[in-house]
């Protein structure tokens, strides 16, 4: 997750809020590998990415437990994304999540994109 600390280059993130449906302490990682159907829709999508040997489903696991992100029970938290910092979560979840969805743990909308 990124802290704006100054001035915005022209790279944009985009801002979503996450939620922890369940009754469990979930992480990041916790909802990638739920959702790792949202991989292969972002390949398809871009699919110059699937030469690149980091967009696998491995992948997209380490670079969310790198992100190191929690989901008390029932908690709602704001995740900024973005493709410019250079990870394989920050780059799926950057356009992937743009439409919401839910899936057996979470729901997820779009909240804002930021320049």
């Amino acid at each position: 997750m990124k802290i704006k600390r100054d001035f915005v280059t022209n790279s944009s993130s985009t801002s979503y809020v996450i939620i922890n449906t369940s009754d469990k302490k979930l992480t990041l990682a916790d909802f990638a590998l739920e959702n790792i159907h949202l991989l292969g829709e972002f390949v398809r999508m871009f699919d110059w990415y699937a030469k690149d040997k980091r967009y696998t489903k491995i992948g997209l696991l380490e670079s969310a437990v790198r992100y190191g992100t929690e989901f008390e029970p029932g908690e709602d938290k704001v995740c900024v994304f973005g493709d410019e910092d250079g990870t394989v979560v920050g780059t799926v979840y950057d356009y992937i999540l743009r439409n919401g969805g839910k899936s057996e743990n979470f729901r997820w909308r779009y909240n804002e994109s930021l320049r």
